[in-house]
């Protein structure tokens, strides 16, 4: 009886280490180290894990994170247009879209960083801290950068 019991608090404890939570701690952990792949895979199977809630929503911020600093600018693009149409809409801010595109372009996908404030840009039309990103970037960006906001009608 007692070797039942310890297998299954074993058994237990071995299986509270994979759930939401503790793959929300193992991404925050592998993007701390700048290992982004690691914590957007981490971030990606918390979600899969059954992730609700506050949890589930920080789990999305590690993996766009870790997509925008790994330099997966379609990546980015792609979840920041899932989580706009989700259950965390109301949660994406302008500041968002700017802080993910400065993670980008950081990353070396400067046209990438463009398409980031584009898309921030077609969601929060009006708002200022996307307007001065975009404005930045046309008179201090480089060669990528303007070209992309050129092929976006943003520069003529």
């Amino acid at each position: 009886m007692r070797r039942a019991a310890l297998l299954l608090f074993f058994c237990l404890l071995a299986g509270c280490g994979s759930g939401p939570e503790a793959r929300l701690e193992k991404a925050r952990e592998a993007l701390a180290k700048g290992d982004y792949s690691a914590a957007a895979v981490a971030a990606s199977e918390g979600l899969a894990a059954g992730a609700q809630g506050a949890t589930a929503w920080r789990l999305e911020l590690v993996a766009l994170e870790a997509e925008a600093r790994g330099g997966r600018s379609a990546d980015v693009v792609a979840r920041l247009g899932r989580l706009a149409t989700g259950p965390f809409a109301t949660q994406l801010t302008g500041p968002l879209y700017v802080q993910t595109a400065g993670q980008v372009k950081e990353a070396g996908d400067a046209a990438g960083a463009v398409s980031v404030l584009d898309l921030g840009a077609k969601r929060f039309p009006q708002d200022a801290d996307i307007v001065q990103a975009i404005e930045r970037a046309k008179s201090t960006g480089g060669a990528a950068e303007v070209e992309r906001l050129r092929s976006l009608g943003y520069v003529e």
